[in-house]
């Protein structure tokens, strides 16, 4: 009887360690793909700076406002996305040095309770710049697109509308 229940923990102990390892991988990938949307968006918006056609129709206020704005948050979409790279190398390198630490015989337990707090706060820290980062890509995409949308609006469909209204 006992073999069977030890076979049936090493094949859940395994099974968890295959998923942890994927739910890492699947996290740096999420981390990564809206890092370099960011950036792209930034790309995009810094396009339509410099294209002075897409200015001469004629913006508003708002226009300006909500484009600067969307630039500023995708900019901290960016920032945050580098950080939680750069705290998940951490994490990384501490996780390691934690595993070394358990390994060998001559280290105190409060060092490695101190290195598991450390790298669980580090853990969380990410999770909250990961979720930083949607939230900001997320607004700045929608300003941008409220930005170009009012421009193509004022400059394309008003007059046509109009056109038809007279």
């Amino acid at each position: 009887m006992s073999d069977g229940n030890s076979t049936d923990n090493k094949d859940v102990r395994d099974s968890f360690i295959r998923w942890q390892g994927r739910t890492i991988e699947q996290f740096g990938y999420a981390i990564n793909l809206i890092l370099s949307l960011s950036i792209a968006a930034i790309g995009f918006e810094l396009s339509l700076v410099l294209d002075q056609e897409f200015h001469n129709r004629g913006w508003q206020d708002w226009q300006y406002f909500s484009f600067g704005i969307s630039l500023i948050v995708l900019l901290l979409s960016t920032g945050s996305g580098l950080l939680g790279v750069v705290n998940r190398l951490q994490d990384f390198r501490a996780t390691t040095k934690f595993v070394r630490l358990r390994e060998e015989n001559g280290k105190t337990d409060d060092e490695r309770k101190r290195l598991r707090d450390s790298n669980q706060r580090r853990g969380e820290f990410t999770w909250c710049l990961f979720w930083f980062q949607i939230l900001a890509f997320g607004l700045g995409v929608l300003l941008l697109v409220v930005t170009v949308a009012g421009t193509l609006f004022s400059s394309v469909f008003y007059p046509l509308v109009k056109g038809f209204m007279a």
